[in-house]
């Protein structure tokens, strides 16, 4: 801890990073945690595939629209009083889910958790950013993306764990997310080390970072194409990217017990095991995520994930190989995936207007996610090699706007120490 606490440029960094990247954890660990509840949601309340569907849609939709709202609301009104608001109400979403006594009281409790979840995440992003040096965005990012891979881990460990409770087993899950939620809240409201942080960091970057007018998203987006062309990319980049995403986070454990026949407990430990590779990976990758290999990485991550999915669409209905392929896809993601879209939008997006835009970009592909995740259940039915085939085309997408954002990063000399690209005044 000390070596990383050393490697950031502001001792404080490190300290506000861990508190808002439980933001990611929290995004992540519900999704996940919905996931592995749904094959006993569906026997517990009796549920079609439809239903089924739309838990993960409405959850998925109000991600979407806590996004579009959280990050303009957090620009307009302050990111830190925004921040410390949304991480309340998660607490309280999460803790109707997790007593929820029929399916109506379930879908309350997604609604308000997905909301504030959704609001909070590029709320957060842009508290940590506009405090850090662009030379710790890579560690600071990965940070964050730890965090979210560890929410996933830890909800299906504790899947596994309480595997034989049976009915019981979704309400321990969401009691523990609820409790980490609020205890995160009291940090960030009540912790003296915080607001020293928040001080020392902000007073570290320049002034006049700080006293940009505030436009719309909409005059932003008509009047500088260098933004408009950098929305479009990343918004599309990270659409490929979490389609594929969102479906093996959600629905892997629906897939292991509805349609191969396995217990709740073998697909609980098959996607606990491959997201445990995931998360070491990826605590190596930290020190690498601000070096000159950065990009080398995301060829090998786009190569792997894009290898797993095809394998998985010819051998789908081998369930073991399905498995394999979820290790291979998990630790490739890593290197291309939640962790550069992240560094891009902060990168990319102006400063003043970061979280409004990012919060753009994550309401649209969490919306039209929603709208893939209401089918996949049905899809995954009918055909599970027609929908790896499907992901797998996504993999294509999201290769081709990483190659298109450098391109523009190149194109509008846009500072990226990786690449050594510098910004300069055309003489």
């Amino acid at each position: 801890m000390k070596r990383l606490k050393a490697s950031f440029t502001s001792k404080s960094a490190l300290t506000l990073v861990l508190v808002g990247a439980v933001a990611s954890y929290l995004d992540a660990a519900l999704i996940v945690s919905l996931g592995i509840a749904l094959p006993i949601w569906k026997e517990m309340f009796a549920l079609n595939t439809w239903e089924i569907g739309s838990i993960s849609t409405l959850l998925t939709l109000m991600i979407a629209l806590g996004s579009f709202t959280g990050g303009w609301l957090s620009d307009r009104f302050g990111r830190i009083k925004v921040f410390n608001i949304d991480i309340f109400f998660v607490a309280i979403g999460v803790l109707i889910i997790a007593v929820a006594p029929n399916f109506q009281i379930l879908l309350v409790g997604i609604a308000i958790s997905g909301l504030c979840s959704g609001a909070d995440l590029p709320t957060s992003l842009a508290v940590i950013s506009e405090r850090m040096s662009i030379t710790d965005y890579g560690k600071a990012i990965t940070i964050t993306q730890q965090f979210w891979i560890f929410g996933i881990i830890f909800s299906q460990l504790l899947g596994s764990v309480t595997a034989g409770l049976s009915n019981l087993s979704p309400t321990v899950i969401f009691l523990v997310l609820s409790s980490v939620a609020f205890i995160n809240w009291c940090i960030r409201v009540f912790s003296s080390s915080i607001k020293a942080a928040e001080k020392v960091l902000t007073q570290d970057k320049k002034e006049g970072e700080a006293n940009v007018p505030r436009k719309s998203v909409l005059h932003e987006l008509l009047r500088n194409p260098q933004v408009a062309f950098a929305v479009l990319t990343l918004t599309l980049f990270y659409l490929f990217w979490n389609l594929p995403a969102n479906t093996w986070g959600s629905f892997i454990n629906y897939f292991l017990v509805s349609s191969a026949h396995q217990s709740q407990l073998t697909a609980t430990l098959v996607a606990a095991i491959a997201n445990i590779l995931g998360f070491f990976v990826n605590m190596w990758y930290i020190k690498k995520s601000d070096s000159a290999y950065r990009y080398q990485f995301m060829a090998v991550g786009i190569s792997g994930a894009l290898i797993a999915f095809i394998l998985a669409a010819i051998f789908s209905s081998i369930w073991y190989v399905f498995a394999t392929m979820y290790f291979v896809y998990s630790i490739s993601t890593v290197f291309c995936g939640e962790t550069l879209y992240k560094i891009w939008s902060q990168m990319l997006y102006p400063t003043d207007m970061r979280a409004s835009f990012t919060g753009f970009s994550y309401g649209i592909v969490r919306l039209l996610t929603a709208v893939f995740a209401l089918i996949t259940p049905t899809l995954m039915d009918f055909s599970p090699s027609l929908l790896m085939w499907i992901l797998s085309t996504c993999v294509l997408g999201y290769g081709v706007c990483a190659w298109f954002t450098l391109k523009l990063i190149r194109r509008f000399n846009i500072l990226d120490p990786t690449l050594k690209v510098k910004n300069e005044v055309s003489k």
